[in-house]
């Protein structure tokens, strides 16, 4: 048998594999970015994913490296590959078959693998240097997914598909807000630090997250307290945490100055328990025909707050909620029920408070948490219900 290249822990290649897929794209039409690049060094192998948009790195230690020599192998043979493997396995890459050929290895298990050389690898490169700070990375990864919800699933404007991150504004946190046009998420990361970010003309200092690579980094820093740092240039986001580095380019666009239309709370609210306003508007909302037409009607009645939906086909339901109410009989809002039952989805808090505005849109402030704040914009309905 040729002399073998390095050998890994299975259980080691298999997290810094996982972490570095989030970049991959296994059916790209460009060969190489289906690929993930292995690099050994001394006592490391450096593993890296990219969509040329998005770069992961991710070191795993290595039992031995003999010879210090770089390739590219197709990710969806070594993902198959290393799912079959036992946890506890030794993994050994050597010489394949034919020049352009790896040999995986593990026990008596064998497999020759064609690769690419490592020079076709594109690596993504910052023009300025990188100013990494040190932050909690736990209440970013939160953030993100509580925000996540608010993000169009449309292209049309790109500058809204991605997360609005910022610093919080009178403190040293990270803000991430989001918005499809029906709801807008603002969230607070009480992350202890926030990067310099840098300031677009006519506008306040933000970057423009793309949601591929908000994911990841979600991932990574799930669970993460300390020892997580992020830096940012005009063009690019990266993070380090544990061997992994995360580096993505931002969208290139100016984010609307958001928090011009969060309404004022005013002084109509309604107190209710988020399990069951939530329960309640999924049961109603089985009812749904056309989601984007088929509104949700919240009526204060009775000191109670009715639930109803009523769909073209003749299908309509109705259910209603003990609520703490200091609003006027009667008060009757219409909204995109799958959009409120996404709002409540993400909200952890037991009780919520809704706003209702002189317009009807309603701001949603979840009770102990200050720093998340919703907003749901009324929804024209195609007929009405009776009470």
């Amino acid at each position: 048998m040729a002399e073998t290249w390095f050998t890994i822990h299975r259980s080691s290649l298999h997290q810094a594999f996982s972490c570095v897929m989030g970049a991959v794209e296994v059916r790209n039409t460009i060969p190489i970015l289906s690929h993930v690049l292995l690099e050994p060094s001394a006592d490391a192998v450096l593993l890296r994913g990219s969509n040329l948009d998005m770069q992961i790195d991710a070191e795993c230690e290595a039992i031995s490296v003999e010879q210090e020599i770089p390739f590219a192998i197709p990710a969806d043979k070594f993902k198959a590959i290393l799912s079959t493997l036992p946890e506890s396995s030794e993994i050994a890459f050597a010489p394949g078959r034919s020049k352009d050929s790896i040999t995986i290895s593990a026990g008596h298990f064998r497999s020759t693998i064609p690769f690419l050389p490592a020079a076709d690898f594109p690596l993504i490169t910052s023009k300025a240097p990188l100013e990494w700070t040190a932050i909690v990375g736990n209440p970013l990864s939160k953030a993100i997914d509580k925000a996540g919800y608010a993000l169009p699933k449309t292209n049309d404007r790109p500058y809204l598909t991605g997360f609005c991150v910022h610093r919080e504004r009178g403190g040293d946190g990270i803000v991430v807000a989001a918005t499809d046009g029906l709801s807008l998420a603002r969230v607070s990361a009480a992350t202890g630090a926030c990067p310099p970010l840098p300031a677009p003309r006519n506008s306040f200092p933000h970057i423009i997250l793309p949601a591929r690579a908000a994911d990841s980094i979600r991932k990574l820093f799930d669970g993460a307290g300390q020892g997580c740092t992020i830096a940012v240039t005009d063009a690019q986001l990266a993070v380090k945490l544990d061997g992994v580095t995360i580096t993505t380019k931002l969208i290139d666009g100016i984010y609307p100055e958001y928090e011009r239309v969060i309404p004022a709370q005013g002084d109509q609210r309604i107190g209710m328990k988020t399990e069951s306003l939530s329960a309640s508007i999924k049961r109603v909302c089985v009812m749904i025909d056309d989601a984007k037409r088929d509104a949700l009607f919240l009526r204060i009645s009775d000191g109670l707050v009715n639930v109803d939906l009523a769909s073209l086909d003749g299908g309509a339901a109705h259910d209603a909620i003990d609520a703490d109410i200091e609003a006027p009989e009667g008060l009757e809002v219409s909204l995109n029920g799958l959009q409120v039952a996404k709002t409540l989805a993400s909200i952890s808090s037991p009780e919520v408070d809704f706003y209702i505005t002189a317009e009807k849109r309603i701001v949603v402030r979840p009770i102990g948490a200050p720093g998340e704040t919703y907003v749901l914009s009324p929804m024209v309905p195609r007929f009405g219900v009776e009470p």
